[in-house]
């Protein structure tokens, strides 16, 4: 990508240097490194028990520790739990993509969001050129494709959402819609 003029790298979380931040969450709450009890990509997850012990309030901590997170390489965005579930954001796609992702039973305290273009560098063993946690545009405007049942050929290009290929194929064969489906039947595909 580089060649081709596209600034892209590699994150390699294990060698990022962590110590001014540790150091000034340690300041701040007097907890440094054991606030941060997991990273797994894309999520940062914190000691919960830990912070609920010492009496700290969560979305400062989650505020704090995403503040340091966005000064690390690679990094864009760094994105509390609590500011998405308060609404405490600013209304941008690329935030409306993050929400639309997080789950507040599963998902981590903070969500990581990688610069355009740079991807870890080792995941599971694989050196990797996208991912589907991203919410940049290359990772979430992904192609569909309908073919046979004598549609005609065709070029579309819009956004849809993966949500509307099962309201499309229930539409296209006659069918009610799948319980709980809130897609758009894609005109194209059943006119």
């Amino acid at each position: 990508m580089n060649q081709y003029g596209i600034e892209a790298g590699y994150v390699e979380p294990d060698t990022w240097d962590k110590q001014a931040g540790i150091a000034k969450l340690k300041k701040q709450f007097g907890i440094g490194e054991e606030l941060i009890q997991e990273f797994r990509v894309p999520y940062v997850y914190l000691n919960r028990e830990l912070i609920r012990s010492r009496g700290l309030d969560q979305a400062e901590v989650e505020d704090a520790v995403a503040e340091e997170i966005m000064k690390l390489k690679g990094v864009s965005l760094a994105v509390s739990s609590t500011a998405l579930m308060q609404g405490r954001l600013s209304d941008t796609a690329l935030n409306r993509s993050i929400l639309n992702g997080h789950n507040p039973k599963r998902s981590g305290d903070i969500f990581v969001v990688f610069e355009p273009h740079w991807f870890i560098n080792d995941f599971d063993g694989l050196i990797v050129a996208s991912t589907h946690g991203s919410p940049w545009r290359y990772d979430t405007f992904v192609p569909v494709i309908f073919s046979g049942a004598g549609l005609k050929p065709q070029r579309i290009y819009r956004e849809i959402q993966t949500v509307d290929v099962a309201t499309t194929l229930s539409a296209f064969i006659g069918t009610n819609r799948p319980c709980g489906a809130r897609g758009q039947i894609l005109q194209e595909v059943v006119r």
